[in-house]
């Protein structure tokens, strides 16, 4: 268990919150999540007890957690910290990871972004092709980290991004804007219903697949 202490937050786009905390010495691969706890474990587990995958790159030399703001206690707890609070941080896990060049697709369901953004940017830092296609589904046009991703656009001809408004997540929507997908390793990252359910489309489409699973999000409010 390592304490890490909070920075600060800010917003990224309607109740998408962003916090930076000190790495506490740890290091990570881009994609990969830990387990936050607050030190007061009453109430349910849920509580005081949460899983993030960290939205940032390993070269920004700090942990954010990115997550919408949904009014439990343990987001009010998060959304509470001031500077020099502290949350105890499991090991660091996954294997959610893009290792080497080959080209990849990235399917977000709302939130589930959040890896997204720790791999591109962490290749970009070290000179590494983003030859990626990113399709980025969400309720509405709140993308979190759309100039962040822009940016990459403009610096980066060979990575292509689709900001997806109010389509279901389904093997059929992925294929319809990325039929590319049948020859590429496809990465599906949301909340833990839709990643089983479009997980399995896929694999019985024969599709070479990883998955992120966000617990805690329904398709109703990633």
């Amino acid at each position: 268990m390592t304490k890490l202490k909070f920075v600060k937050t800010y917003k990224e786009v309607d109740n998408i919150q962003t916090f930076v905390f000190e790495t506490g010495g740890l290091s990570w691969a881009p994609g990969q999540f830990q387990q936050y706890d607050f030190a007061d474990q009453s109430g349910e587990e849920h509580d005081w007890r949460h899983f993030f995958t960290i939205a940032s790159a390993p070269s920004e030399n700090e942990i954010h957690i990115t997550t919408r703001l949904t009014g439990s206690d343990y987001k009010n707890k998060l959304d509470s910290l001031k500077a020099g609070d502290e949350i105890e941080a499991h090991d660091i896990e996954g294997d959610f990871t893009w290792d080497d060049d080959a080209g990849v697709v990235l399917v977000a369901g709302g939130i589930g972004v959040t890896p997204y953004r720790s791999i591109l940017l962490e290749r970009t830092s070290q000179g590494k092709s983003l030859n990626a296609h990113l399709l980025y589904f969400g309720r509405d046009e709140n993308f979190a980290f759309r100039d962040e991703f822009n940016e990459l656009l403009a610096s980066h001809p060979e990575l292509k991004i689709d900001y997806i408004v109010g389509e279901a997540v389904s093997a059929e929507t992925i294929l319809s804007h990325a039929p590319e997908s049948r020859e590429k390793t496809v990465y599906l990252s949301g909340p833990e219903g839709m990643v089983d359910a479009v997980g399995e489309q896929l694999t019985q489409a024969d599709i070479d697949l990883k998955q992120d699973w966000f617990p805690g999000y329904t398709e109703e409010d990633y």
